[in-house]
């Protein structure tokens, strides 16, 4: 079974860059950058009325663009602070791409496009069940319509009915202006022309911005660091793959839980790459998050069902009193082991007292944690008392 979201989308998309991957030729930059602004059909007419008013008060008569709005960031930062009380959301992918290999597939202009498209795809229409795409009909690029016709071939027949694409006049359509401003505050912010925490502004309405290929910052000179910092470097690179790699293993399951794990992990890679690596997420944030993406669950749901699985698979999540995170340094999962073995340590230390004192009083006959019943704790409890005596 897949999840899909109920109620009516409308998802407005924009670009900014190109896709033409010969980065070297004058003019064609380094990132292409995809936004999709999303809208509950609810409240749609509501709030594409805030943006016009919006758009009025900065463009009296014209349209909101980027491009319009260049390099004064001080104006940039004023209108997205207006429209971060706007109601929407958006999902955006940024590709560099200077980090694709001309001896890999994506490196062929139409295997660049349909990579893109299936990224698009999987995170939109999988996710919700009844949408209605827009995107800017003017200059329709090789990946809009690629992207039209890459839906067409891909969308079931029966899909139709509740899942819908066209091209929209961006001037008479507030939010594919928004989505205008989104993708190309994004590719400033990563091009340098702009300072990276003009994204800060839109943090409210964001989704996830996520990054192909997915990287981590190496520090300069590894060789030089000392010890300990190599050995942070190796964990935060090991954690970031492995979180990397479940996701992409685990893409196109249809498993609820699965899904939600999936989920989970993005976000946290997300916040890992994008916000802060060394600030912990609030499990509030995530619980919330995953209810918006049509995941509702407990606290207790969201640390059995999906923290305590992801660990289990061998996803690395550090936490703390202040959340749960992707480490970025051993410092980190060091505090995450204090703080379960300040909580697990004393239960198994009552519990090893209690199984001995049985023991003792039948004769060996009672074991309260006997190897049939919980052969990994009784296995557990063993191996202590033999480590115990080994260090006397």
């Amino acid at each position: 079974m897949s999840l899909r979201m109920v109620g009516r989308k409308h998802v407005f998309v924009d670009e900014s860059g190109d896709p033409n991957l010969q980065i070297q030729r004058p003019g064609v930059s380094s990132y292409f950058v995809v936004s999709a602004v999303i809208v509950d059909g609810s409240v749609l007419e509501e709030e594409q009325d805030k943006v016009r008013r919006i758009v009025g008060r900065y463009f009296p008569g014209g349209e909101l663009k980027s491009s319009r709005i260049g390099n004064n960031i001080a104006r940039r930062t004023k209108i997205l602070k207006e429209l971060s009380v706007v109601n929407f959301k958006h999902y955006s992918q940024v590709i560099d791409k200077s980090q694709i290999y001309y001896d890999s597939g994506l490196a062929f202009r139409r295997s660049f496009i349909k990579y893109i498209n299936r990224t698009i795809y999987g995170h939109l229409f999988e996710a919700f069940a009844d949408i209605h795409l827009l995107a800017d009909e003017h200059g329709k690029s090789d990946f809009m319509i690629g992207f039209a016709d890459y839906l067409k071939k891909k969308l079931p027949p029966t899909l139709f009915e509740t899942a819908t694409f066209a091209f929209a006049d961006s001037k008479h359509v507030p939010f594919l202006q928004v989505a205008d401003v989104l993708a190309g505050t994004i590719s400033r912010a990563y091009l340098g022309k702009d300072p990276i925490s003009v994204l800060e502004s839109t943090r409210k309405n964001t989704i996830i911005i996520d990054e192909w290929p997915p990287r981590i910052p190496r520090p300069t000179n590894l060789e030089n660091l000392d010890e300990a910092k190599k050995l942070d470097f190796l964990l935060r690179n090991y954690a970031y793959d492995y979180s990397s790699n479940f996701v992409e293993a685990n893409a196109t399951s249809k498993t609820l839980d699965v899904q939600a794990q999936v989920a989970a992990v993005r976000y946290l890679l997300y916040h890992f790459r994008s916000v802060d690596p060394e600030a912990y997420v609030p499990t509030s944030s995530l619980r919330d998050h995953l209810e918006e993406l049509g995941f509702p669950m407990s606290e207790r749901a969201l640390r059995n069902r999906i923290i305590g699985k992801l660990r289990e698979e061998g996803v690395i999540i550090a936490s703390s009193q202040y959340g749960i995170k992707i480490p970025f340094s051993v410092r980190e999962l060091r505090e995450f082991v204090s703080r379960v073995s300040s909580q697990v340590t004393p239960y198994v230390s009552q519990l090893s007292r209690c199984r001995k004192q049985f023991l003792l009083a039948t004769e060996g006959k009672l074991d309260i944690v006997s190897k049939d019943i919980f052969p990994e704790l009784h296995g557990y409890l063993k191996q202590s008392m033999l480590d115990a005596h080994a260090n006397q």
